[in-house]
């Protein structure tokens, strides 16, 4: 068992020696990574115990001769990859050890959150069930849509491979995704939109192309999906934690949070929230986009589960109301048509797009071809729309038993919402999820704890994809290792 300490000083010691020790083995560091990685240092090699307190602030800047500032993003990226973890008005605490990386991969030394996010996304899961994947189940694809798809670009000419491909996309499909945009009122020509692989590599390419600025403030939601703050910290940048509400980000945070950092950039999502499948409201919508005006800064809409909605449900996107001049738009079929084709896209303005298409060509030269030209396929063959009103259908029936399943455990869902693909559920009496979910995976069923999606404010919520949690053989399961951390 971890020891405990009764004091509030720490045994731990730093000294500008130490920082300047720290050398990076892949390139340039930033002062703020040198000080996150002197600290992981310490605690990995066994010299600084699990819940130590670290010291404040403004103690370590100056044993470093550092700013504060320095110090206060390095110990936010440490609570970010969950080696440390802030407690309210006490200070920043080595975390509890509460994971074994997995056999055959304890050299990585990869941090819990890390290794966790891992596991939900490898495609050879060994799991009884997933309570928290992000994919819908394989039997949900359109099998038939794709094999028709597959055969017809089989039959075509592969000529057009001998020359390098369109590095904004396939230019047909480029023409599909315009009608498309059209259908929820963004007027995009072919040249304003870029096919990407998935919504992943869109945001990639809008970090590299915009935001090259070391200890940048970026602005995400909280909680929101933790593939970005991870890009996002892997390009040196810090994000900016804004609240999300019921009915989108909280606004008053945000201007607090704009007239501190002079943030360029809010990546955020209006429709289906990952985690918590909430959308924003036309007010706030409105609202937003004056604050985007008023402080000068580019709102990225990340709009991947957006086909997981009615057509008439009259939800408001912010690039229908803005029509790309300060929002840039993403789109992906990763949730519909299948994970594996990764195909996804953004429109922008003509500006965002020339940029882009430079970093595009330099980085890659182009895209494949032949999963686009499999997505156009798929799209002009007329069956999308219907396979995604078949997803809506089979979501709706489970959404509610899901629900209630969840409540009969004693889950707490906030609310349920109307469309998606996710539920977002409080543990029975606020239980630390990642404790529920590292016994849970010993006993081989993976679930999605709230840290990974956010703040410590998250730490008692968990993800549940409603397709897979239905019925599943974990929940009997979950509750019993709720009711055992309880005692």
């Amino acid at each position: 068992m971890p020891r405990t300490r009764t004091s509030h000083q720490s045994e731990a010691t730093f000294n500008r020696t130490q920082l300047d020790q720290i050398v990076s083995q892949h390139g340039r560091m930033t002062l703020v990574d040198r000080v996150a990685e002197m600290v992981t240092r310490r605690i990995q090699a066994g010299e600084i115990a699990a819940g130590y307190r670290l010291p404040s602030v403004r103690q370590l800047a100056a044993d470093c001769g550092t700013s504060a500032d320095t110090v206060a993003r390095a110990y936010d990226k440490l609570v970010a990859h969950s080696v440390v973890e802030s407690r309210a008005g006490s200070g920043f605490y080595v975390r509890q050890t509460r994971q074994t990386p997995p056999a055959g991969r304890s050299h990585l030394n990869i941090p819990l959150a890390e290794w966790w996010r891992l596991r939900l996304l490898q495609a050879d899961r060994p799991n009884l069930s997933t309570l928290g994947a992000g994919v819908l189940p394989p039997h949900w694809i359109d099998e038939a849509s794709i094999s028709s798809a597959l055969r017809t670009v089989a039959r075509a000419s592969q000529r057009s491979l001998s020359d390098y491909g369109d590095p904004q996309g396939y230019l047909p499909l480029r023409q599909q995704l315009q009608g498309k945009l059209k259908e929820i009122q963004v007027d995009a020509p072919p040249s304003q939109i870029m096919v990407t692989g998935g919504a992943t590599e869109a945001i990639h390419l809008i970090v590299m192309g915009n935001l090259r600025r070391p200890n940048e403030f970026v602005l995400i939601d909280d909680p929101g999906p933790f593939l970005l703050r991870d890009r996002l910290m892997a390009n040196g940048l810090a994000a900016a934690l804004v609240p999300r509400l019921a009915d989108g980000p909280d606004l008053a945070i945000l201007r607090q949070l704009c007239e501190r950092h002079k943030p360029r950039y809010y990546f955020t999502c209006s429709v289906l929230n990952n985690p918590t499948s909430g959308n924003i409201s036309p007010p706030k919508a409105f609202q937003l986009l004056r604050l985007a005006e008023e402080f000068d800064f580019t709102i990225v809409e990340d709009d991947t589960y957006g086909d997981l909605v009615s057509p008439s449900a009259g939800i408001t996107r912010l690039a229908t109301l803005d029509q790309l001049h300060r929002v840039i738009y993403i789109g992906s079929f990763s949730k519909t048509l299948a994970a594996g084709l990764r195909m996804g896209f953004l429109a922008a303005s003509p500006a965002d797009i020339a940029w882009l298409t430079v970093l595009r060509t330099v980085s890659g030269i182009s895209a494949c071809t032949l999963p686009q030209r499999l997505a156009y396929q798929m799209l002009s063959q007329g069956g999308y729309r219907q396979h995604c009103s078949q997803l809506r259908a089979r979501l709706d029936q489970h959404r509610h038993t899901t629900a209630e399943q969840l409540r009969q455990i004693g889950c707490t869902l906030d609310h349920v919402p109307d469309a998606g693909m996710f539920l977002w559920a409080r543990m029975p009496g606020d239980a630390n999820a990642t404790r529920v979910a590292h016994a849970m995976h010993q006993a081989g069923h993976l679930t999605a704890p709230g840290e990974l999606f956010g703040s410590e404010a998250h730490h008692a919520y968990m993800r549940f994809n409603i397709a897979t949690t239905r019925d599943s053989p974990g929940l009997p399961l979950l509750a019993q290792c709720v009711r055992e951390l309880a005692r």
